[in-house]
């Protein structure tokens, strides 16, 4: 374990005597180091009547237990403070080490001892083994009593409220849209955990369609095969129009209104991040949105009729929107429990809806946690002019995950009465997202939401894996920095797939949220600021850095060859049917230089930090006339690299008082031959830009410019680089195996590396 600690608050001595005297901890400014130091570790065995005892089976120093020292006339060392800490924080000496001063190096230990109560303030703040807070896991164990009030510590608030009476509400919130055109204004199933307290809370949000279940079957139905022939697109421009934002305004005549829900529930899928925040006194609300099972409407897949949907519900929280107690319509309902603040979270389409929400610069939207999610659905299934699967998805489309969400029919009588004007909305939906030829068009600008980020009022967290190849890394990259240049923003940007980093045991990000939530929604001043950029190292175990910015304009330019190569598209049948039942053993193929490409490799000649977009400049020609190019940038060399997966570290992670345990989880560190850098994929007749499309001559030169997907990747002096140059890619491209050839020219070709 590292400790990567981006939650803590400094304060003065002053406040951290304060602070810990209100807990229970009987220090002084006027006490010794070594007074204090033995007060706050008595008070740590909250199960001992005897402490005496305990302290016994915990040692000072190696030839001496920790009662003997503290009876001794012994001063309190950074050796002994070092020791004791790490035993409180749940490691065992002569197991987890021998020797704690390197220990504590190795492990980065946060603490720089100076005998103050500063020390004894910042390890309650230092995460354990566990993965739990000191602090957290003290309250826990009733250090502190349930009060369904807010007690603060270090700026972040702390489990004190009563999970086990909560509120578990069902409203439905009236939206300004009626997407399935019967006369109605849809309404959309909201499902409340609220804390039982007589005075107002925030809430966290989270938007997902998939909450109240999922059609797969009419989804599978629906795939979309990969094999076929790369069309060849008439030259032109594309033209656009701006989408328009319309909120009508909202009716809000009460019809005889009640003041409690009429419909509960037993039990919900959660989002331990909310979970966590429950226990704290932040209320956890879920929306599916429209069209799916229990809600109104039909599900429009990323369009701003989903999202005003969405925005409802908050504009309900602050009085500017109805909500009714049943489908029925015949009682109204406010959020008289609500202070009216929100922030959205939620990773992947969940994470989309927080983006697209951010874009309404709704009022009462103060905070977005925005993870792994797509801020332009183009960029989600096409790239470049080109049909472009999402990682481990070949064949879904967004009519497929339209199927998928629309849940409403899940309801027999709801399929009854809706199926056949439903699949008429469908199929001019499969029909506009133009699957043959991959050209950006109307639909997909109508769910392009970086056009607004100037509209985003919020303060935003984005949260994105560098090896994410479903929703891939341009998605935050762009809203990153399309966002103002005077709006808060921060980026975690890990080396993980399309995962959630809430519960790994290096970074203390759940506790870094409860600092900005208790900042941005409670109004507390406690003078948190996190850094814009938080990266994680991809060169060694647990570590984290801060960085300024995602994207830097330096360049590194490395000339590809003296001559031309070629690149054949064609696979003999049995080849192209093995790699298109399993597209993994195309990419072993791939980047074992076994596959058509041309490989390139390359040594460094000097340490480099790859930060933004990775540049082809490539002089190509076709043998026909059309044509797709893929790359792929790999680091060679058989060592470790971090594995994308989070694996298991240990169970039992307490979001409160026994409350929604999860897994801790982290990246292993794990020894392999390669690491994929970046990738992309070009249409050759895009090779302008996205809205022209020309003509290929067969066998004529053009130069044309790639960006891969941007990333952050350090490497050394020395290392090896693999650049592939190939056509068809079998994970995410069309199957075309037809029988054409590029050929570039190495000598009038270069990549540049962002640095």
């Amino acid at each position: 374990m590292k400790f990567n600690q981006f939650s803590y608050i400094p304060v003065s001595p002053e406040m951290a005597c304060q602070e810990l005297r209100s807990l229970g901890f009987e220090v002084s400014l006027d006490a010794s180091a070594k007074a204090n130091f033995e007060a706050f570790v008595r008070k740590y065995f909250l199960f001992f009547e005897d402490t005496d005892l305990a302290l016994k089976n915990w040692i000072a120093d190696t030839e001496t237990d920790l009662l003997t020292f503290f009876q001794s006339d012994r001063p309190l060392t950074a050796d002994v403070f070092g020791l004791v800490a790490l035993q409180m924080l749940g490691f065992v000496p002569n197991v987890d080490f021998t020797d704690s001063a390197a220990f504590l190096e190795e492990m980065a230990f946060p603490i720089t001892f100076d005998g103050s109560l500063n020390n004894l303030h910042q390890l309650l703040a230092t995460r354990t083994q566990s993965g739990n807070t000191l602090i957290d896991q003290l309250v826990a164990q009733d250090l502190i009593p349930v009060s369904n009030n807010y007690v603060f510590f270090n700026g972040k608030s702390l489990a004190t409220f009563d999970t086990n009476q909560l509120h578990r509400e069902v409203v439905y919130v009236e939206t300004p849209v009626d997407t399935d055109k019967d006369g109605q204004l849809d309404l959309v199933k909201v499902t409340i955990l609220r804390p039982d307290v007589d005075f107002p809370v925030p809430a966290m949000m989270t938007a997902s369609p998939y909450q109240q279940g999922t059609n797969e079957p009419a989804s599978d139905k629906l795939t979309h095969k990969m094999e076929g022939d790369l069309l060849v697109k008439p030259a032109g421009e594309i033209s656009l129009s701006q989408p328009e934002i319309k909120t009508p305004e909202a009716d809000l005549t009460h019809i005889n209104p009640v003041t409690k829900a009429q419909e509960r529930f037993a039990h919900t899928d959660t989002y331990t991040l909310n979970d966590y925040m429950l226990a704290r006194g932040v209320a956890s609300i879920y929306v599916s949105g429209v069209g799916t099972f229990n809600s109104e409407g039909f599900m429009t897949s990323g369009d701003y009729q989903q999202v005003l949907a969405y925005k409802a519900v908050i504009d309900w929280l602050n009085g500017r929107a109805r909500a009714f107690t049943s489908r029925s319509r015949q009682h109204t309902i406010t959020a008289d429990w609500a202070s009216g603040k929100v922030t959205t979270t939620g990773l992947s389409y969940l994470g989309t809806m927080s983006n697209a929400l951010a874009t309404t610069g709704v009022d009462g939207l103060e905070m977005v946690i925005a993870e792994a999610g797509i801020s332009s659905w183009y960029d989600y299934y096409r790239e470049n002019g080109l049909l472009v699967s999402p990682g481990g998805y070949p064949g879904e489309n967004l009519d497929t995950l339209t199927e998928f969400t629309y849940s409403r029919a899940l309801l027999a009588g709801e399929y009854l009465r809706h199926q056949k004007d439903y699949q008429a909305y469908l199929k001019e939906l499969s029909t506009a997202i133009d699957r043959k030829h991959g050209d950006y068009n109307q639909f997909w600008h109508d769910r392009n939401y970086v056009q607004f980020a100037d509209r985003v009022k919020a303060t935003v967290v984005f949260t994105h894996g560098s090896q994410d190849w479903n929703v891939k890394p341009i998605n935050v990259y762009q809203m990153f920095n399309a966002l103002p240049d005077t709006l808060e923003k921060h980026l975690f940007f890990h080396n993980g797939a399309h995962v959630y980093m809430n519960a790994w045991q290096s970074i203390d990000f759940r506790e870094s949220m409860n600092a900005l939530i208790c900042q941005k929604l409670l109004g507390l001043e406690n003078g948190y600021t996190l850094p814009t950029v938080i990266w994680q190292n991809n060169q060694s175990e647990q570590t984290w850095e801060v960085l300024d910015n995602f994207g830097h304009d330096n360049g590194k330019n490395i000339q590809l060859g003296e001559a031309e190569a070629s690149i054949a598209n064609h696979y003999e049948e049995e080849t192209f049917t093995k790699y298109g039942k399993a597209y993994q053993s195309f990419k072993d193929d791939l980047f074992a230089d076994k596959a058509n490409a041309i490989t390139l490799d390359f040594e460094l000649d000097q340490d480099i930090q790859i930060n933004g977009r990775v540049h082809l400049e490539l002089k190509v020609k076709s043998s026909t006339n059309r044509g797709l190019i893929s790359a792929q940038v790999l680091e060679l060399g058989d060592k470790k690299y971090l594995a994308p997966i989070p694996a298991l570290k240990r169970m039992n992670l307490d979001n409160g008082r026994l409350f929604k345990e999860e897994a801790l989880r982290e990246l292993p560190f794990k020894q392999a031959k390669y690491r994929v850098i970046t990738k992309g994929h070009l249409n050759l007749q895009n090779r302008k830009d996205l809205l022209t499309i020309e003509d290929v001559s067969p066998n004529e030169w053009m130069t044309i410019g790639l960006d891969l997907q941007p990333t952050i990747y350090k490497l050394n002096k020395g290392d090896k680089l693999r650049l592939v140059l190939y056509t068809t890619d079998f994970e995410h491209t069309i199957r075309d195996n037809s029988d054409y050839e590029l050929t570039v020219d190495l000598s009038q070709s270069q990549m540049t590396l962002p640095y």
